[in-house]
């Protein structure tokens, strides 16, 4: 089946660019309008992949120059950073962290694997966050829809998550570029693009909300939707996000409280059963074995005798231990049907 043109993909784009020689901001127009297209005919993948291609065009690493503008990773945030100096033989870079709420401003060396992506002042159309919004609504639709089981791992992470804990974790990052980098953008712009921008911020904050639900983060995700409802009292999507969180709380708090009686009721059948009994009594034997031959320590002159006490030591310890272990799975196991049930 032969595609439709908006279908077809990457390739033929960048071959059309280079025949008409179009700029680089051109450039990134035409992927972000090709990916603007898929995002609403739900082609979340593909749209995904021109958005990247987007934003790697007009936010590489290799744009970062001295006297430029970049947002770096640094304790967990992403902030905004002045280019002093580069030393291209280590890849480190002197940068200043730009002051925000009056705080002074900071000098730092970081390495080119702590920045995020280079901004670019050169175009009036904003098109960086349009582009980090837009991939990160993909990612959080891919989340929901991808459904492939087991873990993934990215190059140079020791730590595996499952392929919609990726998505979301991704998501949570753009969303937080595009924040940072809205907040930038809008101090010396007009009253019009200040209110674009601040449009931008509360979509960003809504879609990190819904990514910080999918991972479990309520208190973060409470903390995005009230800051968007303050701002926007009516917006139908805040208060819905903030009702949504308030009932996975509830449901968390009555599933802990669950797990907790269950627990509860297991190590009070372990310590009056006889079984459990004879297990906790034996170990409290062997603690006041263990006392009373500590005190004599000090009389065991003769080295075998001494070794002797040590590996008499060790099997009385694993012994009251693997009693007591089987003790209590023979009442976890019995009670199994009744967590079941409930």
């Amino acid at each position: 089946m032969e595609l439709l043109p908006f279908e077809d993909g990457g390739n033929k784009l960048d071959d059309e660019h280079n025949s008409k020689n179009c700029t680089l901001i051109e450039q990134v127009e035409r992927h972000k309008n090709h990916a603007d297209v898929l995002l609403r005919l739900n082609d979340y993948t593909c749209a995904a992949s021109h958005y990247e291609a987007a934003i790697s065009l007009i936010s590489s690493k290799s744009n970062v120059t001295i006297g430029g503008t970049c947002i770096v990773r640094r304790k967990g945030d992403a902030i905004i950073a002045e280019v002093d100096c580069i030393d291209s033989d280590s890849s480190q870079y002197d940068v200043t962290f730009v002051s925000q709420n009056g705080a002074e401003e900071e000098e730092a060396t970081i390495s080119d694997k702590d920045i995020l992506l280079s901004v670019c002042t050169d175009e009036t159309t904003y098109l960086q966050p349009r582009c980090l919004l837009n991939l990160s609504r993909c990612l959080i639709k891919l989340a929901e829809y991808d459904t492939t089981l087991g873990n993934v791992g990215c190059v140079g992470q020791t730590k595996h998550s499952t392929r919609q804990e990726k998505y979301r974790s991704a998501a949570v990052l753009g969303c937080s570029i595009t924040i940072t980098l809205c907040e930038h953008l809008k101090e010396n712009v007009t009253s019009a693009d200040k209110s674009l921008f601040d449009s931008l911020i509360s979509k960003a904050r809504l879609i990190r909300s819904r990514a910080f639900i999918g991972r479990n983060m309520l208190r973060h995700a409470m903390l995005d939707a009230k800051k968007v409802s303050l701002q926007n009292p009516d917006d139908k999507e805040a208060l819905k996000l903030i009702k949504d969180i308030k009932v996975k709380e509830a449901r968390n708090k009555s599933l802990d409280k669950k797990i907790s009686k269950e627990v509860c009721r297991w190590v009070k059948k372990a310590t009056t059963t006889s079984q459990g009994a004879a297990a906790i009594d034996r170990i409290d034997d062997e603690e006041v074995v263990s006392e009373s031959e500590t005190t004599h320590l000090s009389e065991l002159d003769d080295e075998y005798s001494f070794v002797q006490w040590v590996f008499k030591k060790a099997f009385m310890e694993i012994g009251a231990v693997v009693s007591f272990v089987v003790a209590m799975a023979v009442i976890m196991y019995s009670n199994y049907d009744i967590v079941q049930q409930e």
